[in-house]
C-alpha cells in the first residue's frame, strides 16, 4: 500500500470520526399510525382525567425504569366500571440520576388534562398507542375547549403489499373541539359508554 493510499484512508476515517461525533443522535420511534377508529377499537377504556402525580422506580426485575402517572377521571367518554383513579404504566423516567425516555412516549406533570385511549392491565392502564392515545385539552376560548396531540418523536411505517416499508413524520392534524372529540369516539364505540 502506498503513502497516498494511506493517507486517504486514514483521512477518511478521521472525517467519518469526527462526523459522527458532533451527530446528535436521532431520537425517533417507529409505530404504524392508528386511524381515530383503530384507537377506539382497540382501547378499553377512553376517559378525560387530570394528572395528579408521576413516581418513577425499577421494575420488578430491576431491568427497567418505569413511571407511574396517578389519573383522576373527570368524564369516561367509553368503557365500564371505571374507578376514580387510574394508575398508567409507560416504560421510561428517572431513578437516582438515571434517565430513561422513549422517544413518542409522552411525559406527563401534575395538573395536565388530557383525554386517554388505554387499554387494561393488572392492576393499571396503558397507552393504546404511545402519543397518539394522548389529545391534550387546551385551556377553554370564549367556553370553547379544544384538543391537540404531541405526535413529536413519532415516525410512521407505512406497510403495502408487496411494496417496501415507507417512513414518513406525522402529518400536521386539524384543530379539533373536546365535543367533537368526545362525539367522534361515542360514535366509533357504538354509543357505548
Amino acid at each position: 500500500m502506498n503513502t497516498t493510499s494511506l493517507w486517504r484512508r486514514c483521512s477518511a476515517t478521521l472525517a467519518l470520526g469526527l462526523a459522527l461525533s458532533f451527530a446528535s443522535p436521532a431520537e425517533a420511534t417507529v409505530a404504524v399510525q392508528l386511524s381515530r377508529a383503530e384507537l377506539v377499537a382497540q382501547s378499553d377504556l377512553v376517559v378525560r382525567a387530570t394528572v395528579l402525580g408521576v413516581t418513577s422506580r425499577w421494575n420488578e426485575d430491576q431491568s427497567q425504569i418505569i413511571s407511574l402517572t396517578t389519573l383522576r377521571v373527570s368524564e369516561t367518554v367509553k368503557g365500564e366500571n371505571v374507578e376514580s383513579q387510574l394508575v398508567l404504566r409507560q416504560l421510561g423516567g428517572e431513578v437516582d440520576g438515571l434517565v430513561s425516555r422513549i422517544a413518542g412516549n409522552p411525559v406527563f406533570t401534575p395538573g395536565q388534562e388530557a383525554v386517554f385511549f388505554l387499554r387494561r392491565g393488572p392492576g393499571v392502564v396503558y397507552l393504546t398507542g404511545l402519543a397518539q392515545a394522548v389529545f391534550y385539552v387546551d385551556p377553554p376560548v370564549a367556553g370553547v375547549s379544544v384538543v391537540h396531540r404531541d405526535l413529536s418523536g413519532l415516525t410512521f411505517a407505512r406497510v403495502s403489499s408487496g411494496a417496501p416499508m415507507r417512513l414518513y413524520e406525522a402529518p400536521a392534524e386539524p384543530t379539533e373541539t373536546l365535543q367533537h372529540l368526545r362525539v367522534d369516539v361515542r360514535t366509533l364505540a357504538g354509543g357505548a359508554r
